[in-house]
């Protein structure tokens, strides 16, 4: 993926662009106020006054035109000379000094005259010129030379050798300047330059945030129906090579299973990653009650647990109420729980304990493994990375649930610490912050122990679903036609529907509807299943994405969402559920 982005124009600063000319102006008349009332002392007070008022008057005007829009939507030569004009006016208005406080005969104020002059040239030149030459040149000329003409033609004239020493002098350091006014164009062009090489790179990196965003959404989806479909034919494939009683058959639909739960956990974990790198997950911060959240994960994490001689012990009080995003919650804490049975030996137990800590609730995992090295804790955290499994064994693993684990605690504003020793086991603790009792409903008690197991909730009758009428609403051929034959080999009866318009027709008469997300025409699957449940259809929405909006939508209706891929276990206890419900 490229995102091509026009390099940036980079033209010349205008001085309308530098904030301090504003800022800059009523110290700048203040000083000029203590400079005319400095004169008045010696001069007649008409003549300081007028200079000064003459200044603020041309300043002030300058600032009011240039700050116009109607200033802004000037053609650009026109704006340019315009401002031209309106700084050579004020430098003039300064220059007038030479006449309104201009003091024959005395060197010390004519010399105090010319410092000033010149240095109010230094100050204002490099503020209000910009970073044109013209501007500059012309500001340097108007503000110097008649000054130094002055003094040269008083000092020939009245025999006054400093006088037209000074005015000579004078005449000079307009070069100088000059060269101060080139350094500090220099200056100001790097600075914009740099700006505009900033803002370019700014925007680049927004586009390329913009076109991830996009591409993840789309790419979600389109990656995780092939591999949704083939889980779904999976299930007819072992009914029909069980009934063979081929031996070899049945070790290659087993190699192919296990391969296809490998490559299911690898895709929604690196698309995972991804929207998690790419900022597409944003949590829905709400409090939330710790006790039932745990009792669902033990219950969850039951039949793994039982299989490997691992016992599940939660140690949780009622009353725990944690600030987070329910859904993100769960997937840190079902990692967590997920490695500790992993590396767990049989016989040992699992805990799961929910302990004070000020404001903060500390959720810990704690397990009997192998440990991990001091050395190594901090790699645990990063992708693809596996300390005790350098065979990359898939069955162990992919080295991405940790690192999904981080960022997601991240965006909850929490944080995963891990504390271990080499043979003597891990606790994983995720930190987050406590939530006030009133603001959430008060959990149920659970047990310390879960020793049930879900694997044989619903038993091994195929037929689970007979007369079960569902209505399957799914524009895919191949996850369409594997849908189908599923439902209708656990005795359920199926009409399938390519579009919303023809599930509308046809939803009175089911009992459920499965429903994709995506549908054909830009129609959206949350809104025909909201449609459907208001008629009184039960219904089960498929998703390709991991949206956290549509989570929050579905389960603001309650309604069921299933993430693509489905295995045929979780599409019928989905659906058995409902049935169970509804009997």
């Amino acid at each position: 993926m490229s995102v091509e982005t026009a390099a940036p124009v980079i033209s010349q600063p205008d001085p309308e662009e530098i904030p301090v000319d504003a800022l800059i102006f009523p110290g700048a008349m203040a000083a000029l106020a203590l400079t005319a009332y400095y004169f008045s002392n010696i001069l007649p007070a008409w003549k300081p006054l007028t200079w000064w008022l003459l200044v603020a008057f041309t300043g002030t005007l300058r600032l009011a035109i240039i700050r116009r829009t109607k200033f802004d939507r000037m053609p650009e030569q026109r704006r340019r000379w315009l401002l031209r004009g309106l700084i050579w006016v004020y430098m003039a208005s300064i220059s007038s000094g030479t006449y309104f406080l201009y003091v024959p005969g005395d060197i010390a104020m004519q010399a105090l005259l010319t410092v000033y002059l010149l240095g109010t040239a230094t100050v204002l030149i490099t503020h209000l010129a910009g970073m044109d030459w013209v501007r500059i040149m012309v500001s340097l000329l108007i503000l110097g030379t008649p000054n130094a003409l002055h003094l040269i033609i008083e000092g020939l004239t009245l025999g006054q050798t400093a006088s037209w020493v000074l005015g000579c002098c004078t005449l000079f350091v307009p070069i100088p300047l000059a060269q101060l006014t080139g350094v500090h164009m220099r200056l100001m062009r790097t600075q914009f330059e740099s700006r505009m090489q900033a803002e370019s790179a700014a925007r680049a990196m927004s586009a390329v945030a913009i076109a991830k965003s996009r591409f993840f959404a789309a790419i979600s989806h389109d990656l995780r129906q092939p591999v949704h479909a083939i889980g779904l034919y999976l299930d007819a494939i072992e009914r029909v090579v069980a009934e063979s009683g081929n031996p070899q058959a049945r070790h290659a639909v087993v190699g192919i299973t296990l391969s296809w739960q490998t490559l299911n956990d690898l895709l929604s974990k690196v698309l995972d990653l991804a929207r998690l790198e790419a900022n597409m997950e944003q949590p829905d911060l709400r409090a939330l009650a710790l006790a039932p959240l745990v009792k669902e994960l033990i219950l969850q994490h039951s039949p793994v647990a039982e299989r490997n001689g691992v016992r599940l012990v939660a140690l949780v009080k009622p009353d725990s109420l944690v600030y987070a995003d329910e859904l993100m919650l769960k997937r840190v804490l079902s990692n967590l729980l997920g490695n500790a049975i992993k590396y767990s030996p049989p016989g040992r137990a699992v805990v799961i304990a929910v302990r004070p800590a000020g404001d903060q609730w500390k959720i810990q995992v704690r397990d009997a493994g192998c440990g991990i090295a001091e050395k190594d804790q901090a790699l645990i955290f990063s992708e693809f990375v596996q300390i005790n499994n350098q065979s990359r064994d898939p069955s162990q693993g992919l080295g991405l649930g940790l690192a999904i684990a981080k960022r997601l605690s991240e965006l909850l504003s929490g944080a995963i610490s891990v504390r271990s020793e080499p043979g003597r086991g891990c606790c994983m603790t995720l930190t987050l912050s406590r939530h006030l009792p009133d603001l959430a409903q008060k959990p149920e008690p659970i047990p310390g122990v879960y020793p049930m197991s879900q694997g044989d909730l619903w038993g091994s009758d195929s037929r689970i679903l007979q007369n079960l009428k569902v209505l399957l609403v799914e524009d895919d051929l191949l996850v369409g036609n594997a849908m189908v034959q599923l439902i209708q080999a656990w005795g359920g009866d199926v009409y399938w529907a390519k579009t919303a318009a023809a599930a509308r027709l046809n939803a009175s008469e089911r009992d459920i509807a499965i429903c994709d997300v995506r549908l054909p025409e830009n129609e959206s699957g949350l809104d025909l299943a909201k449609l459907l449940q208001t008629a009184g259809t039960q219904v089960i929405l498929i998703s390709g994405e991991t949206d956290q909006k549509a989570r929050s939508d579905a389960a603001q209706h309650g309604i069921n969402l299933l993430t693509k891929p489905v295995s045929p276990k979780n599409l019928m206890h989905a659906l058995a559920s409902i049935k169970t419900l509804a009997e």
